[in-house]
């Protein structure tokens, strides 16, 4: 007997998978000596992995083997020399600054050292309200209204908000890197040792 557009059920489907990297590698190449000897550092060599939705996933290794310079091709900071970089089935890796653009609410960074990452001119209250001014969002709620709960969510008093980052110890600027990669709610969050500055309590 044939029936005609009918399916037979199928097996729920697990959570999507939001970014892949396939075979990604890059090679820096620099000018050494009096006649200029050229040599190459290959950084990152052949690295594949898949992290889907909701998922926690860890590069582990040791000091200068290639995990911030991972990091930082999967954000497109830095241009891989080959391979693949594709986010929620897109391929991104060739991706012009303007098409970049429009993912980058998506993708959000902890960088290793905070204090880097801050500007020291500008407060707190204007370093987490930045990524509602570049991407054109109003939070629900407001804006003053979600900075001050991003605050809370780290650990930090509301009175902080008018403060500089030289102003915060290196664990309170930790916080407070964090708070700004939490603020557009991003689907990806890569982070480069995210809690080197905190103690255990926090």
């Amino acid at each position: 007997m044939r029936h005609e557009g009918l399916s037979l059920p199928t097996r729920e489907e697990g959570p999507a998978e939001l970014l892949r990297v396939e075979d990604l590698r890059k090679t820096f190449h620099a000018h050494r000596g009096f006649f200029g000897q050229g040599v190459a550092t290959h950084a990152v060599n052949g690295v594949n992995f898949a992290v889907n939705a909701g998922e926690v996933f860890g590069l582990v290794g040791e000091s200068g083997c290639g995990k911030s310079t991972t990091a930082r091709l999967v954000l497109r900071l830095l241009e891989p020399t080959s391979g693949k970089i594709y986010f929620e089935g897109e391929d991104i890796t060739g991706y012009a600054p303007h098409q970049m653009m429009k993912i980058r609410r998506s993708m959000q960074v902890v960088f290793q050292d905070p204090l880097a990452s801050l500007n020291a001119r500008m407060t707190v209250e204007d370093i987490l309200g930045e990524p509602f001014v570049i991407h054109r969002v109003e939070p629900p709620g407001g804006r003053k209204a979600r900075i001050g709960e991003l605050l809370e969510l780290v650990g930090l008093r509301r009175d902080a908000l008018r403060r500089r980052p030289l102003e915060f110890s290196g664990g309170q600027q930790q916080r407070i890197a964090i708070a700004r990669a939490l603020a557009l709610n991003p689907k990806l969050i890569v982070a480069d040792e995210p809690v080197s500055a905190l103690d255990v309590s926090i």
